[in-house]
Formats: structure tokens, C-alpha cells, sequence
């Protein structure tokens, strides 16, 4: 065989192995695996401060918001509420700014740096640094990041997309430990809403 041939094949074969190790990771990417979600589930939330602007058509949550559907819950710096301008109206569209953290009880947590829920799509889509962290191993963490997640809460499928890449082993409690929060509940605004119903 000559030289030409062996360095073509050599070259296939590298091409191979390249393929065979980094395909099946670019498909791992396009997913962030599934999320247990409760579309039907009442929504509560909770701030340290809640104002309602345009005559109750906005309301704005301040200061450690968070939001839980079911088995999917939410903290974020700044959360607003719409509804819609029509009488009833009901509750449309949900979003969350700065430091958002979503867990969900399947073991994934997510962090963007904003969130956007769609009533009628029943849809989250994170977006901004997102990363996706699989946290169901307590000595190990699966990584992956991307521009953009969206969030199916009908079946609690995702995809991510944008710049995905998929890091393992990452230590959940060195890099994302200082973001779960104190939890204190006390002296803070609640209310509790029905997704698909007139307030």
C-alpha cells in the first residue's frame, strides 16, 4: 500500500474514532432529559415584596421570588406576572429575572439568568448561560450548558440548544453550593393560583 493510501486511511479511521466519540455526545446535547412537571398543578409563589401595576393587569414579585408547580419549583431575584387584559382575567405568561434556579424532583437542577413560562404553550424557557445539572448522583454532577432550554411541562421533556456542551463530573456543591438560598419563609408575600383559571 503507499504512503498516499495509508495516510488516507489513517486519516478515515481517525475520522471514525472522532465520530464515534463525539456523536453521540452533540445528540446528548440537544436534550436536558426529562422533568417531573404538573402543568394541572396550582402554581404558588412567594416574595418579600408583590406589587400590582396597570390595574392589576401586572403584578411584580421583588426580592428572593419563588415559584412551585407540582414537583417543579423556581427562584429567581425578580418575577412578574401577566394577565390578561380581558375580563376575567387569568393568569398568561410568568417571568423570572437574575440568578434563576429551577429543581425538579427527578434530580435536575437548572440555572439562566432568565425564564420565561407560557400558560397556553405550558412551556419554560430558560435562556442565558443555562446549565443543566443532573444531581440524582450525590458524589457526582453531570454538567450541560447551552443559550437556550425549553421545558415541555405537558410531559416534562427539554431541549437545549445553542453552544451545548456536556461536562461530567463537576462538583455540585463547590460551584452552585452558595445559590441554593437561606429558605426563610417568614414575613414574606404568598399566593397561591390556579393555572387555567380567572382570578
Amino acid at each position: 500500500m503507499s504512503r498516499v493510501l495509508q495516510s488516507f486511511f489513517v486519516g478515515l479511521c481517525l475520522a471514525g474514532l472522532w465520530l464515534a466519540i463525539f456523536w453521540p455526545m452533540q445528540v446528548v446535547a440537544q436534550t436536558g432529559g426529562v422533568f417531573a412537571t404538573d402543568s394541572d398543578a396550582p402554581i404558588s409563589i412567594q416574595a418579600d415584596k408583590m406589587t400590582l401595576l396597570r390595574n392589576g393587569a401586572r403584578a411584580e414579585l421583588l426580592g428572593n421570588a419563588a415559584l412551585a408547580q407540582g414537583p417543579l419549583s423556581l427562584t429567581a431575584r425578580a418575577v412578574t406576572l401577566f394577565y390578561s387584559d380581558a375580563a376575567p382575567r387569568s393568569l398568561t405568561r410568568i417571568t423570572a429575572a437574575e440568578e434563576v434556579h429551577i429543581i425538579s424532583q427527578t434530580g435536575r437542577e437548572v440555572f439562566g439568568d432568565t425564564a420565561v413560562y407560557s400558560v397556553s404553550d405550558e412551556q419554560m424557557t430558560v435562556s442565558g448561560n443555562v446549565r443543566v445539572i443532573d444531581t440524582r448522583d450525590n458524589a457526582e454532577a453531570n454538567t450541560l450548558t447551552g443559550a437556550r432550554l425549553v421545558i415541555n411541562m405537558r410531559d416534562g421533556t427539554s431541549r437545549i440548544t445553542g453552544a451545548a456542551n456536556v461536562s461530567k463530573n463537576a462538583t455540585q456543591n463547590g460551584e452552585h453550593g452558595s445559590e441554593q438560598g437561606s429558605g426563610q419563609t417568614s414575613g414574606r408575600a404568598r399566593i397561591q393560583l390556579k393555572p387555567n383559571s380567572s382570578r
